[in-house]
């Protein structure tokens, strides 16, 4: 066996020294390599997502619609009689004998009372069923303090008016009355009109106590006007002992 020998040792030193560098530079790449490549994770963020705006206008008009539908409700017709008569389909139900019709704070005494009520889809938005009353017949009208009678009463729901037809409607507050040919009241403006029919006039009797009635104070004025109330007794009680 020959071994071959080299008499200049510079190639091989060489080769030694880039064996040695290529050693070198994979173990430092190895190093730079993450070692779980598999246990990586990648984290994506979702987007976020944004409701959707609610409209405003949608939401008062709802509001609206339900305070609406509430005092419609608080407007809601009561009727009491002997008889009740009512035809399918009819807009009209007519009761007859020792009739008693409330509503709010009035109440209608009468004969007979008609109710009219609005066909279904004619009536306006927001509005009451109820379309018109008429009574006939020692009609008695009370609403508060203030008391009609007349032979015929005709009350529209729409603008609040009641009507008192007859031989001598009248119109009684308190001790004060006024009698005539045609009665209207206009609920909604808290007024009256008397008329005549040219041949029996107006008459009327006022006392003026009826008009000097004070409303009852609330609750928060008496509070606010209580301790200067005081203040003033305190003031006065000093002055006696003094």
């Amino acid at each position: 066996m020959k071994i071959l020998t080299s008499h200049n040792p510079a190639p091989v030193l060489i080769a030694i020294f880039a064996a040695l560098l290529i050693i070198f530079n994979s173990q430092a790449s190895f190093a730079q390599t993450p070692k779980n490549k598999t246990n990586t994770k990648t984290t994506v963020k979702k987007a976020a997502v944004k409701k959707p705006v609610e409209n405003k206008a949608a939401e008062n008009k709802a509001v609206e619609n339900k305070a609406t539908d509430s005092k419609a409700m608080d407007k809601t017709l009561h009727v009491i009689s002997d008889q009740m008569i009512a035809q399918k389909d009819a807009s009209m139900v007519e009761f007859i004998g020792n009739v008693k019709a409330t509503r709010e704070d009035a109440i209608i005494l009468a004969d007979s009372i008609k109710v009219f009520i609005h066909p279904a889809g004619t009536q306006k938005e927001g509005k009451n069923d109820l379309q018109k009353i008429i009574a006939t017949g020692n009609v008695e009208y009370t609403a508060g303090e203030r008391k009609a009678f007349a032979d015929k009463a005709v009350y529209t729901t729409e603008d609040e008016i009641l009507v008192l037809t007859g031989k001598a409607p009248r119109l009684v507050t308190g001790t004060s009355h006024v009698t005539g040919k045609k009665i209207t009241l206009f609920r909604n403006e808290d007024r009256a009109m008397v008329e005549s029919d040219g041949k029996t006039r107006v008459q009327a009797i006022f006392n003026p106590e009826d008009q000097k009635k004070e409303k009852p104070q609330n609750k928060e004025e008496s509070q606010k006007k209580e301790p200067v109330k005081q203040a003033e007794n305190a003031d006065q009680k000093k002055g006696v002992d003094q």
